[in-house]
């Protein structure tokens, strides 16, 4: 829970956008604790989420991947920020905004990260 905190708390630029990262890390940790419960990925840190969504988009259509980067604000968002907690948080709502979250859930049970 404290990973989730952290990863939370720094991706805060803006009300509406904390929101919508904390709604997308909910959506993806419940889909995970149905599907894999003993991935436990409420405590993935923020590195492990990046690399993971990574490796996901790279097997991705060339459509998805880009939908994905359309809807991706990452850049603009947390220019001002260090770390990848905003970048994996607004990677994550744009999954959720264009309907791959549920893969990306998948994926994620699917490939353990790497030293785990």
């Amino acid at each position: 829970m404290l990973v989730l905190a952290i990863l939370l708390a720094a991706a805060a630029p803006a009300t509406t956008q904390e929101y919508e990262g904390k709604a997308a890390f909910e959506a993806l940790a419940d889909q995970a604790d149905r599907r894999c419960p003993a991935r436990r990925i409420r405590s993935i840190t923020p590195g492990d989420l990046d690399f993971a969504q990574e490796e996901f988009q790279a097997q991705l259509t060339q459509l998805d991947r880009k939908r994905l980067n359309a809807a991706n604000t990452a850049d603009a968002r947390c220019a001002d920020q260090n770390g990848l907690a905003c970048q994996a948080n607004a990677t994550l709502q744009a999954m959720h905004e264009t309907h791959l979250l549920t893969r990306f859930s998948a994926y994620l049970c699917a490939h353990p990260a790497p030293g785990h």
